[in-house]
């Protein structure tokens, strides 16, 4: 059965807008760390944000409700996370502000209040196994602390003995944020969840042969994905949507990692249908193969690796029903 620790209390809401000492000191470090051109580039985006900061307060005005304001806290700089290639890099500027503005809107509505402080501090366990003596667990994890990585707002990490494994990071974005060309009827709910990141952590490579034998053969971003299926589930929504190869916002440092991790054969095995943007839509519950179409000799290992899948995801969806609002 899942573990939920017990929350702890918020901390005091961030500051309406960045001190101007702190945003001289955001500029130095781009031209330290970049150079003219991230300087440069840096001014042209605040720029846009000024001409846009109608639009920006509303996204402000979201993110410091009680639900979320310790994100911002803990954060300073994560409101302007869409003024850079977020999601997916076919995403314009508009549907990335809109991603995230509907993202903090769900949490406030849809969470208890405690919720992000819980996610922040890691305390936040939604499922939890242990086999032959070695625990492992799942926790939704908030922004990663590496300015780089916005590929969600939310993380469901995978442990075993404590130690992170693989990630899945997230957001639960509105269909119509992103002027995706959806057939009638392919979903039906408003809401999907985004899926910008699917991860294994570098030099974890051995520890994830040993949990996925552990598993049964079922390996720790197939245990992430049931775990996704149980939120969606919690909330009901029909739909993830996952970013491609070639969207990957952080495509450049998996290429320069020499990871083989394949998004398009992923998602193919969740049934998921390519879009226009590169986008991958996969309806829920996921569609399985019969197993009259499977060779005889897997039939048996197949349907216990599926029936182990639909526990974590019904024990994840108490778990996610246990933290709503």
């Amino acid at each position: 059965m899942p573990t939920v620790l017990p929350a702890r209390p918020l901390i005091a809401a961030a500051p309406s807008v960045a001190s101007k000492p702190s945003a001289w000191a955001h500029l130095r470090a781009k031209w330290a760390e970049q150079g003219w051109d991230g300087l440069f580039s840096t001014l042209l985006r605040m720029g846009k944000v000024v001409l846009t900061w109608q639009q920006h307060q509303s996204l402000l005005s979201v993110i410091d409700q009680p639900g979320t304001r310790a994100v911002r806290a803990a954060f300073p700089r994560m409101p302007y996370r869409y003024t850079l290639p977020y999601l997916s890099t076919s995403l314009d500027w508009q549907a990335r502000w809109s991603a995230m503005r509907t993202h903090y809107t769900v949490v406030n509505q849809a969470f208890q209040s405690d919720f992000s402080r819980r996610v922040l501090d890691d305390t936040l366990d939604v499922w939890r196994s242990e086999h032959n003596g070695h625990i492992m667990t799942v926790s939704v994890q908030g922004l990663c602390p590496v300015t780089r990585h916005r590929e969600g707002e939310l993380t469901l990490c995978f442990k075993m003995g404590g130690a992170a494994l693989y990630k899945l990071s997230f957001s639960i974005v509105g269909l119509a944020d992103l002027n995706l060309s959806l057939e009638r009827g392919q979903t039906r709910s408003a809401h999907a969840l985004y899926v910008g990141r699917v991860q294994g952590v570098c030099g974890a490579m051995e520890a994830i042969r040993q949990a996925t034998t552990l598993l049964g053969d079922v390996a720790p971003q197939d245990v992430l994905m049931a775990v996704l299926s149980g939120l969606a589930a919690a909330l009901h929504i029909d739909t993830v949507l996952g970013v491609s190869d070639g969207t990957c916002v952080s495509r450049d440092t998996i290429a320069q990692s020499g990871s083989s991790f394949c998004y398009g054969q992923f998602w193919a095995r969740y049934g998921g249908q390519v879009l226009e943007g590169g986008h991958h839509l996969i309806s829920l519950p996921v569609a399985e193969k019969p197993l009259s179409e499977i060779a005889a000799k897997h039939r048996k290992r197949t349907q216990r690796k599926r029936e182990f899948k639909r526990e974590v995801a019904a024990a994840c969806e108490q778990a996610f029903r246990s933290v709503l609002a």
